[in-house]
């Protein structure tokens, strides 16, 4: 079992539902395990719940809404795996998210955080072990004029298990 804080942003149904399709067709991994979200803190293994929690809680209580905007999507090698990962990232939004993304590793989760990987706010909609599969995507994505605009409301810690992802938590962001 591992944590994590993930954002399930919100969005309109119609990109909502385009997002899903594009998940549907063209990544290997997706299965349904998720929604759309945005990942903050990466699976936690040596974390009790409550603990987890009371910390995600603390970190992020002085933290604002974030209002974001995607129009671009990139693509980036996994550092563990043969696959390569298209993913939407956002113009708008995107140091916000960063600075949340930081501030929630800076207490007691700041030995957790991997130092050796950059920390990218995304969605990611879609993966292959054939890099130019997703570089034929991206560049669709990126000719497309997509804009994906949306709001992040609150964290949601989930606890991750056999392919399983359940929310235990819900912080909500300040308005």
């Amino acid at each position: 079992m591992s944590l994590l804080a993930l954002t399930y942003p919100q969005i309109c149904n119609e990109d909502y539902q385009w997002i899903q399709e594009f998940r549907e067709e063209n990544d290997e991994l997706y299965h349904g395990r998720m929604e759309p979200h945005f990942t903050l803190v990466f699976p936690v293994f040596n974390q009790r719940p409550e603990t987890f929690i009371e910390e995600i809680k603390r970190r992020a209580a002085d933290h604002q809404r974030i209002e974001f905007a995607i129009r671009c999507a990139v693509m980036e090698k996994d550092a563990f795996t043969p696959y390569w990962h298209v993913l939407l990232v956002p113009d708008e939004g995107y140091s916000q998210i960063l600075k949340l993304h930081d501030q929630l590793y800076s207490g007691k989760l700041a030995d957790e955080l991997r130092m050796d990987l950059p920390f990218i706010p995304h969605i990611g909609i879609g993966n292959s072990i054939e890099k130019w599969t997703c570089k034929e995507l991206v560049d669709q994505i990126n000719y497309s004029n997509l804009e994906i605009k949306g709001s992040i409301n609150e964290i949601n810690v989930v606890e991750y298990h056999e392919e399983r992802a359940e929310t235990i938590e819900q912080i909500k962001l300040t308005q």
